[in-house]
This record gives C-alpha cells, sequence and structure tokens, in this order.
C-alpha cells in the first residue's frame, strides 16, 4: 500500500492523466470529441472505474457526458466532466465540445469534432500519512493548479466498419502544471454472423509520454426486432490489454432509453496479490428529441451502420 501513495508522489501526472476504459462507451466518449453515439436520441453517459479493489489508495475515476444532435446543423455539442483520484493526488477535467458530421456515402459518414475545457490538479493533504511517505512526499512539488485544456479528433463511419483518432491535452500547460499530450485511436467492425447474432472485434490504442497500450477486445451482440427496428439487446465479450490486463464484458438495453454495462479487469503486474481486480460500471440514457430534418443517405444500406438502424420502417 505504501508503495502506491510513494508512486503518486513520484510520478502525480502520469497516475492522473493515464485513463483508459475498457468499455467503448466511456472510452469514447471521454478522448474523442468527434464522438457521436446517436442523431435521433440525446444520450447521457454516467460511468466510474474502481482500480485495484481492496489495494489502499487505487485509482477511481468517474465520468459523465451529455450530447445532443442538431439535425438540420448536422452537428453535435457535447459537455463532459472527468474526475480521477489516486492516493492523495486529484484530477478534475470539464469540457464542452462540438462535433459536425459530413456525410460522404449511402450510411457513410465523417465526423470531426473539436474540444475545450479546464484541467484542474491538486492533493488531500489530509491523505497524506507520514508513516508511509517519509522523506517522498514533499508538498512543493506536488503537481496542482489549473490550466486550459484542448483536443481534437476524428471518425470515419463506413458499412459495418468505425474508425476513431483523436489527440487531447494539446497545451503544454503551465510551470506548476505541465501537460503531456494524450493520442489515441480505435476500430470496431461488425460481423452480421446470424440474423439474430452480431459479432464485433475491436483493436483500441494511445500513447502518453511514450507509453503504449493496446487492447483487443471481442464482443457477440443479440439484437432485437432484427427486421423493423434492430436494436442489440445484450452483449458479452472479453478483451487483452497486452501485457498489463484481462477484460471480461457484458452489457444490457433495459428498455429503449436504457442500458447498462460492466466490466472486470484482471490486471497482471505485481498489485494483482493485494487486489480483487478493477469493476468498470456504466449508463447510458436516450432521451428522444424532435426532429428536425433528414439526410438523405440515411438509411440506404441494409447492412449496419450506427445510424440507420432506427430508418428500417420505411
Amino acid at each position: 500500500m505504501a508503495m502506491l501513495f510513494a508512486w503518486c508522489a513520484i510520478a502525480p501526472a502520469t497516475a492522473q492523466e493515464d485513463v483508459m476504459f475498457t468499455n467503448k462507451q466511456l472510452r469514447q466518449n471521454y478522448m474523442n470529441p468527434a464522438y457521436i453515439p446517436e442523431i435521433m436520441y440525446a444520450t447521457v453517459n454516467l460511468g466510474g472505474r474502481f482500480q485495484w479493489r481492496g489495494v489502499e489508495g487505487a485509482p477511481r475515476t468517474f465520468f459523465a457526458g451529455a450530447k445532443y444532435f442538431f439535425m438540420g446543423a448536422h452537428s453535435q455539442l457535447s459537455l463532459s466532466f472527468l474526475s480521477d483520484e489516486i492516493g492523495y493526488c486529484y484530477t478534475r477535467n470539464p469540457k464542452f465540445s462540438f462535433a459536425f458530421l459530413i456525410p460522404i456515402a449511402d450510411d457513410s459518414y465523417v465526423n470531426l469534432g473539436v474540444g475545450a475545457g479546464v484541467m484542474s490538479r491538486g492533493y488531500d493533504a489530509d491523505k497524506i500519512r507520514p508513516n508511509n511517505t517519509a522523506n517522498i512526499v514533499e508538498e512543493s512539488k506536488l503537481i496542482h493548479g489549473n490550466a486550459p485544456d484542448v483536443e481534437v479528433g476524428a471518425e470515419l463511419l463506413l458499412q459495418n466498419f468505425e474508425l476513431g483518432v483523436a489527440a487531447n491535452h494539446l497545451l503544454k500547460g503551465t510551470v506548476d502544471m505541465p501537460m503531456y499530450p494524450l493520442y489515441s485511436g480505435y476500430l470496431n467492425y461488425y460481423f452480421q454472423t446470424k440474423e439474430w447474432w452480431r459479432l464485433a472485434p475491436s483493436y483500441s490504442v494511445y500513447n502518453y509520454r511514450d507509453r503504449w497500450k493496446h487492447q483487443v477486445g471481442l464482443k457477440y451482440y443479440y439484437l432485437f426486432d432484427y427486421e423493423w427496428n434492430p436494436s442489440d439487446l445484450f452483449y458479452v465479450g472479453a478483451a487483452y490489454r497486452y501485457q498489463y490486463e484481462g477484460c471480461l464484458m457484458a452489457g444490457l438495453s433495459l428498455f429503449d432509453w436504457l442500458s447498462v454495462y460492466y466490466s472486470y479487469d484482471f490486471f497482471f503486474g505485481a498489485l494483482r496479490h493485494d487486489s480483487y481486480g478493477s469493476h468498470e460500471i456504466g449508463l447510458e440514457i436516450k432521451i428522444p428529441q424532435k426532429f428536425q430534418g433528414c439526410l438523405a443517405n440515411y438509411g440506404k444500406s441494409k447492412k449496419y451502420t450506427r445510424y440507420t438502424k432506427y430508418y428500417r420502417t420505411r
């Protein structure tokens, strides 16, 4: 446990910005300002990641985000807030983002996004315990303060295919609050294996201060009302982070407007003997919005794309 507090003192910036959610609903919402999950619904995502349960001072991350798509303007406005804590160090990151959707072919789109916010870091002096951190912690050397935060991103959506890239924390910050860029990308593909089943392999990568993380995953979706209004009733899956973690995932649509998702991660590092793994849980709420227009190429294909499932009743 003392090792974890020492880690926070020695590398607080890495500990607080090194956030990679397992579930794509949280990861893409947080990292990519170009991510547009829905066009006929406003969406709200709430989630948390509780890492290395059983280890004192282990990371705890909370995320909240809301998105609204303006059909007539082909654009989306988003607000989000990230809270990340490890030991006595914390990060708060509220931000605002704008995304624009460009149709390029039948059920194919390019989404472009930019975001801006504030990165705030600090520490809770009451949690610094001298008996565990003697000769390690000097409060004057801990990173704390506020700095502006800027990000950009893009998505390419083709039939059955999703590709996204993003660059976060593009400003250098200040002397008291140095910041470093975070680069990430993801690829998702959807195979319609049977009428009611969809197989989805995925790959995610990120780089922060030359530290790489790679995650490969596989999900199996069961569809509801395939012919007229296909939607994902539930999914199960697994993922692996290279030399890092193994993950089990599941999600369930309880109603048309509410989905829940969960993952359990087993860490392969030195802390595996003291922890009970990592838990990540989230909620996605969909709020129907008034129809404001139409893009001519929505729903023309018979294949899966992110936005066509609401148009197949034609």
